[in-house]
């Protein structure tokens, strides 16, 4: 067995049950193997660039600024400002007048459901709990998945006092043999940047109802 195939297990389990989810989403931090999404609005605006949810966060937050502020606040050069912002009013986000610019929609208060990121790995169980651990700043929780003959070489205590939860794989059946904890350390614009991330890599219509599964108590269900 291969660490894609082990990949591919748990991909083709959660096609089986409907959810989103992505490959390798590149995040700074870190590179999960699989990246899934549950309950996010599927209409918000997709925006993967750090520093333009920032400015755009920073816009939000002062209701109204110029380029100059944003260019002493995030130490840019104004044409990099100009090409931010222009992005953003483009997005229907923001509005331009002249030197001044405001905030037209807020989406900071749009759901983006719950994100779980999961690290798969043969052998490096360690390894991939640390690997897991970057993983909770853009995601509310974190997993490692482990071939179902591996799982038995772990030291429980090093998952259950890290809040990463550990996943069995068997074949297409996934176990959740921990349960991941909370990340108090998720952050709004990370999250929202791998959320965006999620949505615009899946191009098949959601389904309407989802059945139980391993991730049941973060699922939104549909009705």
């Amino acid at each position: 067995m291969l660490e894609a195939d082990l990949v591919n297990d748990i991909n083709c389990y959660l096609q089986k049950k409907g959810i989103l989810y992505s490959n390798e989403l590149r995040m700074g931090i870190g590179i999960p193997d699989i990246t899934l999404n549950l309950g996010a609005n599927r209409k918000l605006k997709i925006l993967d660039d750090y520093f333009l949810v920032s400015i755009l966060a920073y816009i939000n937050e002062k209701k109204k600024v110029t380029f100059s502020e944003i260019q002493e606040t995030f130490m840019f050069g104004i044409e990099k400002v100009k090409h931010y912002v222009s992005t953003l009013a483009n997005l229907s986000l923001v509005e331009i007048k002249k030197t001044i610019i405001k905030i037209i929609k807020n989406i900071f208060l749009v759901n983006l459901g719950t994100t779980i990121s999961i690290e798969a790995k043969l052998k490096d169980w360690k390894g991939a709990c640390l690997q897991a651990q970057r993983y909770l700043c853009f995601s509310d929780y974190s997993y490692v998945a482990l071939p179902i003959e591996t799982v038995k070489n772990v030291d429980t205590n090093l998952f259950r006092d890290s809040g990463i939860g550990l996943l069995s794989v068997n074949g297409k059946r996934i176990n959740e043999v921990i349960s991941a904890k909370k990340s108090f350390s998720c952050e709004f614009i990370l999250k929202y940047i791998s959320t965006s991330k999620v949505i615009d890599k899946n191009t098949e219509t959601e389904k309407k109802h989802l059945r139980p599964n391993i991730f049941s108590p973060y699922i939104l269900t549909h009705s």
